[in-house]
């Protein structure tokens, strides 16, 4: 009832004064490259041939944005109009939206790494997401998987734990990259079980499941989402998740929380932010419409056979999602070895 009211009354004086909000089209700006978030694809290496690959193979990102887009553009009655800024890894996109007019016509659509590491990871950089953006939704939550070869044993949690505290080093781990969410998650395991396993740096989560298929490395923390396409052909077993709860579509595999690690709990997350300032009522409006449309069993299905978890929540919610993993996030990026 709050935030209807507070839409009532944006739109009510926004029309007495002539411009109702909204009365152009919105930009949605995506910071990451045609082959979706670096927690999925990697660091890009650009080329003619790859970006007429990316043109003809949309990524789970775009898939993303592109249900964000449609929700709000069909309850709006404005185009929303996408827009790739990829320069500076995802910092260009990022800052074009922090300094942007704080009107609710320039948003941003982006991943956890994005907006919680960027000033650990770029002490230089001229924008500060934590001030300059403001939470409006989070649209859907990624789970981690651990993962390991299916050519041998598959190992529990339990048995990783216990052989790396018996021979510390001797385990190796692979993530989508350094600073991703998986070798967040990785280094979180570390921290939480005191065992002594080591990163290995992949560029992407295809170059991780690749080397964990060939058995170059024991295990590794990759997305859900990319992990699926693997298990039908057996290439991969899934260890365990890193959210909470055991996914829908995997319900017997179980969490790191049951398998060794009580009170393990950490995924991905895509949501939508805004310039800082935008006004609230205008916040609280296109969250109740992003929510409108998380609420439709088809979209809710459609995420989740991808591996994701529809994040339906208000803006207060998300703000403190965010500041959580602002938080945990860059104190253990420090922490972890070879980082700032």
């Amino acid at each position: 009832m709050r935030t209807l009211a507070l839409i009532f009354l944006l739109l009510l004086g926004q029309a007495t004064s002539g411009h109702a909000y909204p009365d152009r089209p919105l930009a949605l700006i995506l910071p990451f490259p045609w082959t979706g978030s670096t927690d999925i694809a990697g660091v890009p290496r650009f080329s003619k041939l790859s970006k007429v690959m990316q043109t003809l193979a949309p990524s789970l990102t775009d898939y993303l944005v592109q249900q964000v887009q449609q929700s709000i553009a069909a309850t709006l009655g404005q185009p929303v109009h996408v827009y790739h800024r990829v320069q500076g890894k995802t910092n260009i996109g990022t800052r074009y939206v922090a300094t942007a007019a704080p009107d609710g016509y320039t948003l941003l659509f982006a991943d956890n790494p994005t907006i919680t590491l960027a000033p650990v990871l770029n002490p230089g950089l001229r924008f500060d997401p934590g001030k300059d953006l403001v939470p409006v939704a989070t649209f859907a939550h990624m789970p981690i998987a651990m993962v390991a070869a299916s050519g041998h044993p598959v190992p529990s949690v339990r048995e990783i734990i216990d052989r790396a505290r018996r021979l510390p080093g001797s385990i190796n781990y692979a993530s989508a990259g350094g600073g991703s969410t998986s070798h967040l998650i990785g280094e979180l395991f570390r921290a939480m079980s005191n065992a002594k396993i080591v990163h290995v740096n992949y560029n992407g989560s295809l170059a991780a499941l690749g080397a964990i298929v060939t058995s170059q490395i024991e295990i590794g923390f990759v997305p859900l989402a990319a992990v699926l396409p693997f298990l039908d052909g057996g290439k991969v077993k899934l260890i365990a998740v890193g959210s909470a709860a055991r996914h829908p579509v995997l319900p017997n595999v179980p969490t790191i929380h049951e398998a060794g690690i009580p009170g393990f709990d950490a995924s991905g997350w895509f949501g939508v932010f805004a310039p800082a300032r935008t006004p609230g009522a205008i916040v609280s409006l296109l969250n109740y419409e992003i929510n409108r449309a998380l609420s439709e069993e088809s979209l809710q299905r459609a995420l989740i056979a991808q591996g994701l978890l529809p994040a339906p929540g208000t803006a207060e919610d998300f703000r403190a999602l965010v500041e959580k993993d602002r938080a945990r996030w860059a104190q253990l990026l420090k922490a972890a070895p070879g980082y700032p």
